[in-house]
């Protein structure tokens, strides 16, 4: 049986250039998961590094430190064993270096977009050492625990499945930025990556046939919960 934890990484300032449709500047949270089991202990999203100005300048993140958060639950960043990787945005895997025992999980699809041009910042990924396992599409990593894509947000977006007593877990991640845009299907023009309008649909069609008892998020507190197979 596991255990799944919300950690607070950080907040961001979204300025009006990257807070469509109302331009408005404002401030986000920006959250991961700890999985607990007897046997395992996992990340999913690693939240913001340090030290990367221009994402100092232009996002201006308070962080939480990942090791105070992960002590809340007696756990250290040597006690985790693998990683989960959403997507590779900057404000998901800024801090994959510090679990150094850690395989990290992601798309193959989502590697193969972030080392192109201007799309993340690489060293907090793509560093040596880093131990990366890309996977392609759904994939077990752990005992009732899988990914699977959910392109949309990015190319090689994933979400997470965890099997509980009770039912299913759905990490949706940022496949919807909100739960109430879950609830409503999506906002494509404002959320999908340039392109993907018809992807980012589809995978939020996808999640919401599941039938999971309780869905979360990347950036929202609000956690739904619901009878299986509505």
């Amino acid at each position: 049986m596991y255990s799944i934890h919300r950690l607070h990484h950080a907040t961001v300032r979204l300025s009006g250039q990257y807070n469509p449709p109302s331009f408005e500047d404002t401030r986000i949270n920006v959250f991961g998961y700890l999985v607990l089991s007897d046997q395992i202990a996992m990340v999913i999203d690693t939240g913001i590094g340090s030290g990367n100005e221009y994402v100092d300048r232009a996002f201006e993140p308070e962080i939480t430190s990942i090791e105070e958060q992960l002590s809340r639950f007696g756990v250290s960043t040597k006690d985790v064993t693998i990683v989960v990787n959403s997507h590779l945005h900057f404000d998901h895997c800024g801090n994959n270096r510090l679990f150094s025992n850690a395989d990290i999980v992601v798309q193959d699809l989502e590697l193969r977009a972030a080392r192109s041009k201007n799309y993340t910042v690489s060293d907090w990924y793509d560093y040596e050492g880093a131990r990366l396992t890309a996977v392609s599409g759904e994939k077990e990593i752990a005992e009732g625990i899988s990914v699977f894509h959910t392109p949309g947000h990015t190319p090689g977006h994933q979400s997470v499945q965890i099997a509980m007593g009770s039912g299913q877990v759905l990490i949706a991640a940022q496949a919807a930025f909100t739960a109430d845009e879950y609830r409503r299907g999506g906002d494509p023009e404002v959320q999908s990556h340039k392109g993907l309008e018809t992807s980012y649909t589809e995978s939020l069609a996808q999640l919401r046939s599941m039938g999971a008892l309780r869905i979360l998020f990347s950036h929202d507190d609000i956690e739904l919960e619901q009878a299986s197979g509505t």
